[in-house]
């Protein structure tokens, strides 16, 4: 194994996460870039800023709106499906969805019974009329379709049999009304010119792992093809073949026991990136956080979203966003945006050990923060937490004060 230090593996991590200042997104094209180096953006219902998509390609795309992601998807150059939850995943990708359209079709429903009726009636209707969304389909609408005496149906009931045929790669989200899925039949969605040939095991397998190192720039084989059942065999196996093959390299990180994998060319790029001053406010959604034994493992950061946590037992906040600088993560911001009053507020602050008396922090911090609030259409920022008089004077903001 070649050994490699603590900060060149983190180094190497962020680099290939699309944080670091070497990468240079930039709006539409940008976010495609991000979202083909990163694999996928997570979709996620909370909004207490802006959603976690948004959230993630903002993070790494400058000049980033949120029409750009909208437009992809009506270009077709990204779609909606399921990496390890709800995601925007790069059309380039489609065929390797196929393998998990066929284990949800050949199972009896994805977290609920397969309906056949009511598979029936969807596909007829959207066959029929074209793109619909779930409230398109009113009861008084099913009723004719099956009759007065049909029992079983409900909102809920149609909303599952389209997630249903949705994964089963039966439908695809051509677009959103709101945050409401509009679904159209896949053979009509997909653009003429996708790859849907159906990949055998082994390039599947091969897809995980080259798709995951380009993301992160270096894993253990426990930490690729996250979530994916049934995958660690066929990883491990895969893996050796390509150690082998010189595709890739085992690294010994400093303090640790067990091999990351990486590219060959990673080598080459570890003492090249250069000091970042800035501070990035992540998405709790973010991929790099996505796995937390690996973040604390390899950063020495410990995180939890707290939004699940009693109230009683959170120690930051209900949406704390962890604040990255360069390497290092250096504390952790409770924010809320106040889309009425148009203010960004600071529920809580919590810096890392020894970093809250660093003046450049906060000064760092508040330049985010103002980019943070423009980017949640906030016009100001407030702080329901006690600051000191020097860091109360660069947080709370307003543009139409001068300073």
């Amino acid at each position: 194994m070649h050994p490699i230090s603590l900060q060149q593996a983190r180094a190497l991590a962020i680099h290939s996460q699309g944080l670091a200042a070497t990468r240079n997104y930039k709006e539409k094209a940008g976010a495609l870039s991000a979202i083909e180096q990163i694999g996928y953006a997570q979709i996620d219902t909370l909004s207490v800023v802006n959603r976690a998509h948004h959230h993630v390609l903002w993070s790494r795309v400058g000049g980033y709106q949120i029409h750009h992601l909208h437009e992809l998807v009506k270009e077709k150059s990204v779609f909606e499906y399921w990496a390890h939850a709800a995601a925007y995943l790069p059309m380039r990708d489609y065929r390797f969805t196929i393998p998990r359209q066929e284990e949800v079709r050949a199972s009896d429903g994805m977290w609920h019974g397969r309906n056949p009726d009511l598979i029936a009636y969807a596909l007829d209707r959207i066959r029929a009329e074209g793109p619909l969304m779930s409230r398109d389909f009113e009861k008084n609408s099913v009723r004719l379709y099956f009759g007065d005496n049909k029992e079983g149906w409900s909102a809920s009931a149609i909303s599952h049999t389209l997630f249903q045929l949705f994964m089963e790669g039966e439908l695809m989200v051509v677009s959103r009304k709101g945050f409401q899925k509009v679904y159209d039949l896949t053979e009509r969605a997909l653009p003429a010119n996708v790859d849907t040939r159906r990949p055998s095991r082994e390039d599947y397998i091969r897809y995980l792992i080259r798709r995951d190192i380009r993301a992160h720039g270096l894993l253990r084989a426990s930490e690729i093809g996250y979530l994916i059942k049934n995958s660690a065999k066929d990883i491990n196996r895969q893996l050796i073949q390509m150690v082998e093959a010189g595709e890739l390299m085992a690294l010994a990180v400093e303090g640790g026991a067990q091999p990351y994998y990486a590219f060959p060319s990673a080598l080459e790029t570890l003492d090249a990136f250069p000091r970042e001053r800035r501070i990035r406010i992540l998405s709790p959604f973010d991929n790099l956080l996505i796995q937390r034994k690996r973040l604390e493992e390899l950063f020495g950061f410990s995180y939890t979203l707290e939004c699940y946590v009693p109230k009683e037992k959170r120690k930051v906040g209900y949406f704390s966003l962890p604040l990255l600088r360069g390497t290092e993560f250096v504390g952790q911001a409770d924010l809320k945006a106040d889309r009425k009053a148009k203010v960004l507020w600071i529920k809580n602050l919590v810096w890392e050990e020894g970093k809250a008396e660093l003046g450049h922090l906060w000064k760092a911090l508040a330049s985010s923060l103002k980019d943070f609030a423009a980017f949640n259409e906030c016009e100001g920022i407030d702080s329901e937490v006690s600051l000191p008089d020097w860091g109360k004077k660069i947080l709370v903001w307003n543009p139409n004060e001068t300073d």
